[in-house]
């Protein structure tokens, strides 16, 4: 029986043919999840076939210069189907919650005349930029557990803004405390956190220390108007407590799963 012209492969080009094809797959993961399901396989076969062709004809350095030549291509491909991706998904994120903003405008529009366009610019950048930002890390948190902890922090730092600057819980000097200290301890408490799950627990427990700093120091420096009672502002200072801890026991827990935002890659 004749042999092939070429005749057997020497070991060490299959094995440095299996060691490129394993390493071309760990680089395909640089794609968007929708293109490696549709054609990864089928990639990795020509690949496969490349890289024995080159070896038969030139041995490693043909090998050598196959990865020269691929390697580029495939950074800037998959840069570029990564960048397609995300720009059409946060144009879309984007129009969305602009949409649902307008719509939400058109409340005060048609049942409160009385409200001037500052009152408007503030209300829609308050509603989009909460909205935006919550559909943002939903789309890149692949735990639940850490999706709701957001949600319940945007919720809590909503109507935290919402009440001291737009209606005033206090109708004093405090009112200006709640809306200056107690967002910033959250926003820089989640910035030093890197939106860590474990870190962001700590962050909304500090947040809620705050809020319940604040009320105490405005009570007991004699801020707060006589007509407020100490009951009543305790009581709106308890619930935004209320739901910052339990921000932060979501936190807690979507740490215990190691779970944290971005962890699990799109697409």
């Amino acid at each position: 029986m004749a042999s092939s012209p070429r005749g057997p492969r020497p070991r060490g080009h299959e094995r440095a043919i299996g060691i490129s094809e394993r390493a071309y797959r760990l680089l395909l993961r640089a794609y968007p999840r929708g293109l490696r399901d549709e054609y990864g396989d089928e990639m990795a076969r020509c690949f496969r076939d490349l890289c024995r062709k080159e070896m038969e004809d030139g041995g490693g350095l043909g090998l050598v210069a196959l990865w020269a030549h691929i390697l580029p291509d495939l950074v800037y491909t998959s840069l570029k189907e990564r960048s397609t991706m995300l720009n059409r998904s946060t144009y879309r994120s984007v129009a969305v919650v602009a949409l649902a903003t307008a719509f939400i405008l058109l409340i005060p529009l048609l049942a409160a005349p009385a409200w001037t366009l500052a009152d408007f610019i503030f209300a829609g950048a308050l509603i989009f930029g909460t909205g935006l930002t919550y559909v943002l890390v939903r789309r890149k948190a692949g735990n639940i557990v850490y999706r709701s902890a957001v949600g319940v922090a945007l919720a809590a730092g909503f109507l935290l803004v919402w009440g001291n600057a737009a209606m005033g819980i206090t109708d004093s000097d405090a009112d200006l405390m709640f809306l200056l200290w107690v967002p910033t301890v959250g926003i820089l408490g989640a910035i030093i956190a890197r939106f860590q799950p474990r870190g962001m627990a700590r962050a909304m427990f500090a947040t809620a220390l705050t809020q319940a700093l604040v009320a105490v120091i405005a009570l007991i420096a004699g801020i707060v108007p006589a007509y407020n009672s100490a009951f009543e502002v305790l009581g709106i200072t308890g619930f935004y407590v209320a739901l910052f801890v339990g921000s932060a026991l979501l936190f807690r827990h979507a740490g215990r799963e190691q779970t944290p935002a971005g962890a699990e890659p799109e697409g």
